[in-house]
């Protein structure tokens, strides 16, 4: 009896960026969206710069060597049918939430595809990411002034426990909204609004907590932090602009304020990730478990 010869590596690889090929035509619509929507929104963009840069360094800092795979493993051919499912699904019922999961699966996919079955938890941190990233781009043009809304009324009210003179309204004409403060008038921008920031936060708290083992509750308390700390770092980026702007005055206001908000922004993600840093492994919490 003839055993069957297995086809030639290369012939499999080339068989596969067929498929890609396939795979990405079809997606390609939902794709080019993304990348538009990302890229005319300045906080968008940095939000996905910061999840690239995060993803960069874990690839980097994991053990051992990483060498391309190129091929369709159990787990990359489970994300990439998943993807297509949930796109059918999708398109066939109008279903928005299926086809941001869909994207994050074919993120997934495509990571498992070119490194092997050993990114499984890192894949996974992708497609939650990813995700976020479909799912931020869809609400971003209705965000924008309750945001500026609840950043300015925060600082508002700290300025005020704080014995200091603070106003929030409207003025002009188109209206804008005005915080005054110590007699000097500050715009709260759609800039201004900390979706950057909070974008940011959101996804790096997934992309981390879905690449660890964390406990279910663990991962559901770093998610939920995560938008409360860019919220909370964006009003405090505000407030202290106002209280500096009296010190440095108008000559210096350009340079403290982008000074400001580069010191607070790369803090503030530092500090989600330190927190998801901090929490145990499944296996760690297990193990002290055992040996109490």
């Amino acid at each position: 009896m003839n055993e069957r010869v297995p086809a030639p590596r290369w012939e499999n690889r080339l068989l596969a960026i067929v498929a890609w090929g396939a795979v990405l035509a079809v997606f390609a619509p939902s794709l080019l969206w993304l990348g538009q929507a990302t890229w005319q929104t300045n906080q968008l963009r940095d939000a996905a710069v910061v999840l690239a840069f995060a993803l960069v360094f874990l690839l980097r800092d994991r053990p051992g060597r990483m060498e391309w795979k190129m091929e369709f493993t159990p787990l990359a051919s489970t994300y990439l049918g998943g993807a297509c499912l949930l796109a059918g699904i999708g398109v066939f019922f109008r279903w928005p939430l299926a086809m941001v999961i869909a994207l994050g699966l074919l993120a997934g996919a495509l990571l498992v595809f070119l490194f092997g079955e050993c990114m499984s938890r890192i894949a996974a941190g992708v497609a939650a990411a990813f995700s976020g990233l479909v799912a931020l781009a869809v609400v971003s043009p209705w965000v924008d002034l309750p945001l500026r809304l609840f950043a300015g009324r925060s600082a508002v009210d700290v300025l005020g426990f704080l014995g200091l003179d603070a106003r929030l309204g409207f003025a002009g004409d188109p209206p804008k909204l005005i915080l005054m403060s110590g007699g000097h008038p500050f715009e709260v921008a759609p800039e201004c609004n900390g979706f950057g920031i909070t974008s940011s936060c959101i996804l790096l708290s997934l992309l981390l907590a879905f690449s660890r083992r964390l406990r279910v509750t663990d991962k559901i308390l770093v998610i939920v932090l995560a938008p409360m700390i860019g919220l909370f770092s964006n009003a405090l980026r505000i407030l202290v602009i106002v209280l500096l702007t009296p010190v440095v005055g108008n000559r210096g206001y350009l340079i403290m304020h982008e000074a400001v908000g580069i010191v607070l922004f790369l803090a503030t993600l530092v500090l989600v990730w330190w927190l998801v840093a901090g929490l145990p492994d499944r296996s760690e919490t297990q193990t002290k478990s055992a040996i109490s």
